[in-house]
């Protein structure tokens, strides 16, 4: 029988969790020739095919399905050893792959990012800014940052903190529309709404304390914060937004908040990873250090 090797077999995970030869070569910094060579010594040493290779997808065979979880577990544990040295010798090394959305990632976690860089100075950071639904896994992301709900059931999410959130619209679009004095008004008003949540405007009711929450209609759906606050400033309609988006515009002026006395849900704050993955030692030293900078709040 053919022998292979650590690297071939990497390979064949690699190409299975990425779901293509080109994602996996871009996550072993290799070329896809290279990957696919890897795969087919490994498939001659088995003597069995593992992948079915269409134009458009890959997918594992029986014997391939068996395989990799047989095998998959090996990288963990050596992946772990590694971690446990690294850790051990406290001085962490490699690098570490955070996706966040873009908004949050400018405003808000750019300028914290120094002082973990600092704490650990042959840590290489690669930093994802996007506002759409990362795949960890064909991205090569070891932990991302995500605000609200989290839907997707493969990655575990970390709560950090709270970020508080106001209803808010500019001085002329209120001057043409008139003041919502509730939020059940809000239906009668062009709202402003981000597409990665729910198509809902959520809020706390002063009186009952109960959580309230309204289908919204608008003209503009759009994935990133930014965009909807400067649509909002130049009055297009009425946004419910987390702070670190609007708190600029509010102080000079270019939007004010309504419905204060009725509290938007705040939003949380989650250090996502992949489920079947064990936390590194790279990215609990994230949370931690995350954690510790938001502390209780």
């Amino acid at each position: 029988m053919q022998q292979y090797d650590l690297v071939a077999l990497r390979s064949f995970i690699s190409v299975v969790d990425a779901g293509s030869f080109n994602q996996a070569a871009q996550l072993l910094n290799t070329s896809t020739a290279a990957v696919s060579r890897r795969v087919s010594v490994l498939e001659s040493a088995l003597d069995v095919r593992l992948l079915n290779r269409t134009t458009r997808r890959v997918e594992l065979t029986e014997a391939g399905q068996q395989f990799y979880q047989d095998v998959v577990n090996i990288f963990q544990s050596l992946d772990e050893a590694q971690e446990r040295i690294q850790t051990g010798s406290q001085h962490l090394k490699g690098s570490l792959r955070i996706s966040a959305p873009l908004s949050f990632g400018i405003t808000s976690l750019t300028p914290i990012l120094t002082g973990f860089m600092k704490l650990h100075p042959e840590l290489k950071l690669h930093l994802q800014l996007e506002d759409h639904r990362t795949n960890f896994v064909a991205d090569g992301i070891d932990v991302g940052i995500r605000i609200g709900r989290l839907e997707d059931s493969t990655l575990v999410a970390l709560p950090i903190t709270k970020v508080s959130a106001i209803f808010c619209a500019a001085p002329s679009y209120l001057k043409q529309h008139g003041k919502p004095n509730t939020p059940e008004e809000l239906i009668k008003h062009n709202c402003l709404r981000y597409s990665l949540v729910s198509p809902k405007y959520v809020w706390s009711n002063p009186h009952d304390g109960v959580q309230h929450s309204i289908d919204i209609n608008g003209t503009l759906t759009c994935n990133n914060g930014n965009a909807l606050k400067e649509a909002a400033i130049e009055g297009v309609g009425v946004l419910q937004s987390p702070m670190f988006i609007v708190d600029d515009a509010i102080e000079k002026g270019q939007l004010v908040e309504i419905l204060s006395e009725y509290k938007p849900e705040p939003f949380g704050l989650y250090a996502v990873k992949l489920s079947r993955k064990f936390t590194s030692a790279k990215v609990n030293a994230f949370i931690a250090y995350l954690k510790a900078y938001y502390g209780d709040s």
